[in-house]
């Protein structure tokens, strides 16, 4: 039996919820507004929360901002109630950490139908978070994803790649938000905004542990284990290298590989996750600006000292007509394309969209296929080479294609 806990200051929806709820085999705890609901939810753990948006004293987002900084209450499912259902409310229930979001009036069967699913979600979460990635002997295989130009599919890439070494290797794999500035990771993984690096960066360099940091980790659908940058760029302001080196210097002894997405600087943080790499994936689209702009990253990375086999050079067609030629391309950088990302508009705009990452919702697509034979290629040698006795079924793919 679960344990259910209802905040809502009209007491009509909170006997709808609970004729709804009683005809389950959960149990419900009320409580008349947003603070009520903090005290009760700390002494009761429940193991799922129905939140009203509109309350006296404490609305239903602050409520979930408030609850996802206690320790203890980073995953506890969290479904918002609201009559407002736009698009911004949809925004603003992620931003505050809640993971769904239900529109007044609904029907009881269809609230039913929600809580039953959170609560499976988050029974199966909690059982592969118990089975953590084996501790590795070697260092993770650090990947940064990066470009001086937004609108390359940065983020994109990098979630597809992560999931992509997720997939070959069993839960090995672990993906990194660095974009301290509206980062889109957790968006595009369709993951609220539960716990950010501004719930940790108070804490003092040298007590930092894994357990600290694991506080912080989410996961995916996927088994993917990722690190979301908050959305208010003032909540990361006080994030420094030596912070983020310290944390990353961590997480590589816990996972096999780590993919890093950049902001689209050459700040202090996104020099550290560079020079931290063992590859840069350099993302550029089939325009000018953006050629320009991979041009100058470029050359920054011969002064920074970074040899040409840590860089590749990949070409995301972000449109169909008019863009520049490979050869075009490769000319102007004086080096050839290592990865080219088809034109796929009917895959990767759904996906943005709604948070479904290619390789989750379309394994058996060719572009699909494109990142997982990208993930082995620059896999660990250890892996590469020696095929698993219980190979995972992205792997049994690839070895199939090879055959």
């Amino acid at each position: 039996m679960s344990k259910i806990l209802m905040i809502d200051d009209e007491v009509i929806y909170r006997k709808i919820v609970g004729r709804a709820i009683r005809s389950t085999e959960h149990s419900l705890i009320e409580a008349n507004d947003g603070k009520q609901g903090l005290e009760l939810a700390q002494s009761a753990h429940p193991d799922l929360i129905i939140c009203d948006v509109v309350m006296p004293e404490m609305d239903g987002y602050e409520f979930t901002r408030q609850l996802r900084r206690i320790l203890g209450f980073e995953r506890t499912p969290i479904l918002i109630l609201t009559a407002q259902f736009e698009l911004e409310d949809r925004i603003k229930a992620f931003e505050a950490g809640a993971d769904g979001h239900l529109a007044k009036p609904f029907d009881p069967p269809e609230l039913v139908a929600w809580v039953d699913a959170f609560l499976k979600r988050a029974e199966t979460a909690n059982s592969s978070r118990i089975e953590k990635p084996k501790k590795i002997t070697d260092k993770a295989l650090t990947i940064a994803v990066h470009s001086l130009r937004g609108g390359a599919g940065c983020s994109s890439f990098a979630v597809n790649l992560g999931v992509a070494f997720n997939n070959l290797w069993g839960n090995q794999a672990l993906l990194i938000d660095a974009a301290s500035t509206a980062g889109q990771v957790a968006l595009l993984l369709n993951s609220p905004l539960r716990r950010t690096w501004a719930d940790i960066i108070q804490i003092p360099i040298q007590e930092i542990e894994a357990e600290t940091l694991e506080t912080i980790t989410g996961m995916h659908e996927s088994g993917l284990r990722f690190i979301a940058a908050p959305t208010q760029p003032v909540e990361s302001e006080t994030l420094t290298p030596e912070f983020f080196c310290t944390a990353l210097e961590l997480f590589q002894q816990e996972y096999e590989y780590i993919v890093i997405d950049l902001p689209h600087d050459f700040s202090k943080i996104s020099q550290a996750a560079l020079n931290a790499a063992d590859l840069i994936f350099l993302v550029l689209a089939p325009e000018m600006a953006s050629l320009r702009s991979a041009i100058a990253a470029l050359n920054t990375y011969t002064r920074l000292g970074y040899p040409a086999e840590k860089i590749r050079l990949v070409l995301n067609r972000t449109f169909k007509h008019h863009g520049l030629s490979r050869q075009q391309i490769e000319k102007a950088l004086h080096s050839p394309l290592q990865v080219t990302i088809p034109h796929a508009p009917d895959l990767f705009i759904p996906s943005l969209n709604y948070g479904r990452p290619v390789l989750f919702d379309q394994p058996n697509d060719d572009i699909s296929i494109l990142f997982e034979k990208l993930a082995f290629r620059v896999s660990k040698p250890k892996h590469r080479h020696l095929t698993p006795t219980n190979p995972t079924k992205a792997l049994e793919r690839l070895l199939k294609l090879k055959s």
